[in-house]
This record gives structure tokens, sequence and C-alpha cells, in this order.
């Protein structure tokens, strides 16, 4: 497997990595908890728009106002007060996030009452209670529980006289909010608070709404309620919501041809405020019940007015500023309070402040208003997008870091890594977008660094193994000085190369040296060496090392060439036939010579000190022509190689005589034995016998031993006593069925 291959199979596990994440449960409380907090802290708080205002119920006010710390006790002329004075400076939509769950002195509820009614403007809280109710079967036993949501208005006659009621359920601490609901399923799909506030605000544009609706969609069922002069019907507002919003669920396609409408419409001024209140409708309506909060700041960031101030404007804000002016506002009246220990309706969010201090829930109210209205809520990505950008980041990612070195890899994915951190910063920022960060940053970056460095490792390591065993030959100086043209420092070098090993071994020398003198047999091996190095030289081949009868001869270049695996062959053939002289020399004795050769890689090293080395080759592939010279003494053969030897010559006629895996070996080689030229008319003539031993093979391969055995029987036969037939029928007399049989004869011996 090359370099770009390698690269290309981490990028796809990198990218399935970050797939499968982002498909588990976890994955969105993860990118909330650690990457949506991150993003907002690294931008900072920002200035919240002038539409909204929050009026505080504080522990200042109380004490200004003389009144007691808990907010409840507080008497409800205060807040008929507040109100009066809020109509009077021009407050567009007044939302008093207060519930006024019991009654009082009717006469004091009568007054709120008509002071809420008078001003045509408020939304009043209604508090959501979840009622559990334990199930039990026919048995008796507990088989569950079910959870009904109940709404629970403010008391008679206070809650007849706002324009709307809405809800706004949170999560309670130390649950984080992210989140807001628009439209809450468990309540009827009842527009909340912030939705309720915004549909209010602009009201001016409303009828515009419907008939750009009545325009694109003729046949579509518009509410009937209708606003007079900007304001709504008394407690006709929600249910104009809730058909608006069933409409578009019915038709998805009327979002797309209202927000084209829209884009096709250059208004500038007051006409462009226009057209993104028409803007912020359509989101409300076409958009998920749910959105992102886009927090503008800690506690108090949102323009912010204590209670007290607002009843008594004579009393400056703090450095003599007067208070600003109201009109066309949006107003929240709530709990909201500096210090932690009075804060009465508090939440837990990514501003809260590690003195204890959360946002309350008017401040997230009114932020949720504002984000509505600017259109500025935080945008994640769909889950398509999200795969496709942990596809795409996995793949570049796996990719780079593979095709690198080690170091260059963790700089690399490091400085990719802060690409991407800048560019989601940059996007969240400016756009309100929510790239992921934990998958990309904490899990697939990491993921693709470490493989590669353990990959790296494991490659170096099985290199390193495959050249370990050295055989200490030495190579002639202008093999040396070709190798080491790019040595330094004065010192030798390793350097990988490709080569091709030739190895022979005597058949009778060991009963030869028993009837001989020490000198004549030292004559004879002369003789026989003699015979045996020169059709090596003549055709390119280095002798690598002799010892006792046996000879290593390679071919090496610095990259895979086919002609020098020809010559080694050429060198097999002509060894055999210089062998098979009648005498060797001048010496009446003939020696029988068993050939094996493969090729592959091998590491040409220095070894030595000082002023002394010396290159030895060092590679696996030595020890197995070794091995597979030494097979012949089993098959009857004479010259015997790899598949990889032959690969891309057809010169040659050669008989496949099997697959073997060689002792201490997990792979089979498929070893063939060299007959002769293609060409040669001798070689022709055994085609018959080729082809029915061929068949035999394959009989054998594919687990078939009646059939070998007959096949290799017949071949014997025609053949003339062959040894490989012969070591066949013996293993097919012994071979019993086994369903792991892969063909390849596994080799005890080495």
């Amino acid at each position: 497997m090359n370099r770009p291959t390698r690269a290309a199979v981490l990028g796809i596990l990198t990218a399935i990595l970050g797939v499968l994440v982002c498909l588990t449960p976890f994955v969105l409380a993860l990118e909330e908890s650690t990457g949506l907090d991150w993003l907002f802290n690294r931008r900072g708080p920002v200035v919240a728009p002038d539409d909204v205002v929050i009026v505080s119920i504080d522990k200042a006010s109380a004490n200004a106002l003389g009144q007691s710390v808990e907010p409840d006790e507080w008497p409800r002329e205060l807040h008929t007060r507040l109100l009066n004075t809020l109509s009077a400076a021009g407050a567009s939509v007044i939302v008093l996030d207060i519930h006024f769950r019991e009654q009082r002195l009717a006469a004091v509820d009568t007054a709120l009452a008509e002071a809420i009614s008078n001003s045509h403007r408020v939304v009043l809280f209604e508090y959501t209670r979840k009622d559990i109710t334990r199930l039990y079967d026919k048995a008796g036993q507990y088989s569950g529980e079910l959870i009904a949501q109940r709404l629970m208005p403010p008391a008679q006659p206070i809650a007849s006289a706002p324009l709307a009621l809405a809800p706004f359920p949170l999560p309670v601490f130390p649950v984080r909010v992210n989140q807001f609901w628009a439209f809450t399923p468990g309540t009827g799909d009842l527009p909340t608070e912030p939705v309720v506030a915004l549909q209010l605000y602009t009201a001016a544009v409303y009828p515009e709404l419907l008939a750009l609706i009545s325009q694109l969609s003729p046949a579509s069922q518009l509410p009937a309620v209708q606003t007079v002069a900007g304001l709504f019907e008394p407690r006709a507002v929600v249910a104009s919501m809730q058909t608006l919003r069933k409409l578009f669920r019915q038709d998805p396609a009327l979002a797309t041809a209202l927000y084209s409408t829209l884009d096709r419409q250059r208004t500038a001024g007051d006409g462009a405020r226009q057209r993104n209140w028409l803007q912020a409708l359509i989101n409300i309506y076409a958009r998920a019940d749910s959105h992102y909060l886009n927090f503008y700041g800690p506690p108090q960031t949102i323009n912010t007015l204590s209670y007290a101030q607002v009843l008594q404007p004579d009393n400056a804000l703090p450095g003599g500023q007067p208070l600003p002016d109201l009109a066309g506002k949006a107003v929240f009246v709530g709990y909201s309070e500096r210090l932690q220990p009075e804060q009465l309706d508090e939440f837990y969010t990514v501003y809260s402040q590690n003195n204890g201090l959360h946002l309350s829930g008017v401040e997230i109210a009114a932020t949720a208003f504002a984000n509505l209205l600017q259109g500025s809520t935080i945008k994640p990505l769909s889950l398509p997008e999200q795969l496709l950008l942990l596809t795409a980041w996995g793949m570049l990612l796996g990719i780079l870091v593979r095709l690198l070195s080690p170091v260059a890899a963790v700089a690399g994915s490091v400085a990719l890594a802060a690409l991407y951190l800048l560019g989601s910063q940059w996007l969240f920022n400016t756009h309100a977008l929510w790239l992921p960060l934990v998958i990309p940053l904490l899990i697939q970056g990491p993921f693709a660094l470490f493989t590669t460095i353990v990959w790296h490792y494991f490659e170096v390591r099985r290199q390193r193994e495959g050249i370990r065993t050295a055989f200490g030959l030495y190579l002639p100086a202008a093999v040396v000085d070709e190798l080491a043209s790019d040595l330094a420092d004065g010192k030798p070098e390793s350097r990988l190369v490709f080569g091709t090993c030739l190895s022979t071994d005597a058949e009778k020398y060991t009963t030869l040296s028993e009837g001989m003198s020490p000198d004549a047999l030292a004559e004879l091996m002369n003789a026989y060496y003699d015979t045996l190095f020169q059709p090596v030289r003549a055709h390119g081949g280095i002798i690598s090392d002799v010892v006792g009868d046996a000879m290593l001869a390679i071919w090496t270049s610095s990259k895979p060439e086919s002609g020098l695996r020809h010559q080694a062959i050429l060198a097999a053939l002509a060894i055999n036939d210089a062998v098979r002289q009648p005498e060797v020399g001048n010496i009446p004795h003939h020696l029988p010579t068993r050939i094996g050769l493969h090729t592959g890689q091998v590491m040409i090293g220095s070894i030595g000190a000082v002023d002394h080395f010396e290159y030895r080759a060092v590679g696996d592939i030595v020890n197995t022509s070794t091995r597979i010279q030494g097979m012949n003494s089993s098959l009857g053969t004479r010259i015997l190689l790899t598949g990889q030897v032959l690969a891309g010559l057809d010169a040659f006629l050669t008989r496949d005589i099997g697959s073997f895996v060689m002792a201490g070996k997990t792979q089979p080689l498929v070893i063939h034995e060299l007959i002769g030229y293609r060409d040669d008319t001798t070689t022709i003539a055994r085609s018959e016998q080729l082809a029915l031993f061929a068949a035999a093979i394959n009989a054998f391969r594919r687990g078939d031993w009646t059939c070998a055995r007959k096949l290799f029987q017949q071949h014997d036969a025609v053949a003339g006593s062959d040894g490989v037939s012969r070591y066949y029928l013996n293993l097919c007399r012994h071979q019993r069925p086994d369903e792991n049989w892969n063909g390849a004869i596994k080799l005890d011996s080495k």
C-alpha cells in the first residue's frame, strides 16, 4: 500500500469516526456544554438591541419603595402604577413576567385589570405546571407514570384583561438553558411569551403578511382575527398565531415563497425595518418549535431599569443620566437581581457567573424576543450538513497528517485545527452560525494524529524486522562506490534496494567429502565454484556468500527491474547446464546442484568502525531463497523460483508446483519449477504433460483429493517417475477434509 493510498484510508476512517460519533445521543449535550460554551466565551458580550428594555424587580427597588424583599408581597397598586407609567411612556409591548396566582382585594385587582386592558399592549405570564400520575396495572403493579402539563392562568379578573396569556417553560437549574420554545407541543402548540410579544410588537406589518400569504397561496385558510389601527383584538392573538402556525406546517413551500418575495423587495429606512419585521414573523411560523438562544452577555447586559426608577422618574440613573425614552420599546417586567441571594427566578446559562449569579427568567425571555426580532438566534447545522462537514473535515485531516512525517503531521494538524477554530468563531460572531467543535477538534483530530503516529511506528518496526538478520557478506568495491555515492561525513550509510537472490547447494557433497582427501576436496570445490561463478558474473550478478557447498548470488538495483530478474534466471539455467556435464573442470566427479530464487527488498548496510567498513545484505528474501532451494530435495527438482521472480517474464517455460507457507511464515508463496526456454523444442514437447499436471494441482488446491490423486498418478506414469507428482500423491493419501483449507501447504522444517 503506497503513501497516497494509506492517506486515503486514514481520511476515510477519520470521516467514518466523525459520522458515527455525530449519530450518538450524547454528542449534542457535549457540543452544547463544551463547544457552544467556548464560542460564547471567546466572542464575549455584545451590545443588546435598543428595542428591548427590562424593568427589574430587585432589592434596590424594594428598599426605595419601602417594600418586602419578597416581590409576591408587593401591593398590586405598584404594578398598576407601573403599567400606567409604561403605557404613557409609549411602550409598544409590555410583558409582565409575573404570575398573579391568588386573588386579593377586589378593588385592587379590578384596578390592575383595567390598567392592563386600557393599555392594549400587555402580555401576561401563564404558569405551566406538570402533573404526574402514577399508573398501575390490573394486578396493582406499578407500570409507569403519566406526565401532563397544565396551564395555570392568573387570578380573575386579571386573567381576562391582557391581549394574551403566554407560558414560557424553561428547564430548571442545574440544567443549562441553551434553547427556548417558540411553540410548546406539550400545551397544545401554544405560542410562548417572547413569540407573542413579537407578534404584538410587529402588529403593524401583520396585515401585509396576510396579504402576501393570500397572494402566494389563495386557497390558504387565513386567521379571522385582524388588527385595528395596529392593535389586535383582546384575547384573540393566540388563536390567530396558532392558525398561522398550522398553515405554515401544512404548506412548507409557503415560507420559501415568502422569503423569495421579500428578497426581491429592496427598501430602506422604515421600509427596511418593516421588511425585517416580516422576516421575523415568517421565521417564527416557519421554523422549528425550539430555537437556540444567542445570549448578549452576563446578567444586566440587556438595557435594564430598576422598578423604582420607572415609578420615580426623578431618580435618575447612576451617573446622573436621565431615564431612556421607552416609546416604541418592548418592555419586559420581572425578577432580575444583581446579587444572587435575592434573585428568585434564576437559570443556569453559558453566562452564569462564578459567584453563582445566573440569568433570570425575564432576561431569557427578553433575549429570546430580541433574537427573534433580529433574526439572530443561534443556527446549528442540520444533521445532513453536519455529516457532510465531518466527512469532508475527516478526509482532509486524515489525508494531510498521513502524507506528512510525524513531526510535520503534528504541526499541520494544529495549524488546520486553528484555521477551523478561527473560521467557526467568525461564522458564529458574524452570522450566528454554530459549527460543531468537539467532534472535529477533540475526537477526529486526535484520532487522525494518533493513528498516523502509531501507523508510522509499526511501518518502521516492520521494516526493521524484515532486515534484522544480516548475512554479513562483502560486496565488490564498485558496488560499494555506487551505493555509497551519497555518504555523509565520510561514513557509509545503509540503503534499501531491490534484489533477486539465487541460492545453490551441492547434492552429494557430504558423501563425496567423506571419501576424499582435503587437498582433493579443495581442488574439487574450487573447480565447482568456478563453474558456478562464471554464469553469475556473465549475467551481472554478485557472489555474495560462499559457505561449504552453498553459494548465494544477488542482483540489486535502486528500483524494481524485470531485466535483473531475467538475468538471474538465465544464470540459473546456465549453472544447471554446467553442473550436468560429466566432469567438473578436470575433476571426474558430477555434483548435481539445487537452485532457489526469490526477489524483493534488501538493505545494503554498512558494518564496521573507524576506517574499515563492510557492506552486507540484510533481508528476508535471502532466507526464503535458501528454503526454496532446499525444497528441491523433497520434490526431486533442480530449479525452483517464486511467482514474484517470474512476474512479467514470458521467455521461460515453468510449471506451477503449488502454494507453500514456509516455516515461521504466514503468507503463502506460489512456487514454480523452471523447465527451460519457452521456444525450446525440447520443452514444447512437454506441453501435454504440463497441462495434465496443472489439472492435478488445481484439483489439489480445491481440496478434491480423489481427483488430484488420480491425475497425479496419470502424470507420474506419463512423465516417467516425476518427483513432484510422488510428493503430492503422498500428501493426498493423508489429507482430510478441512473447511479452512486454502490450497497452501504448510512446511514444518526450514
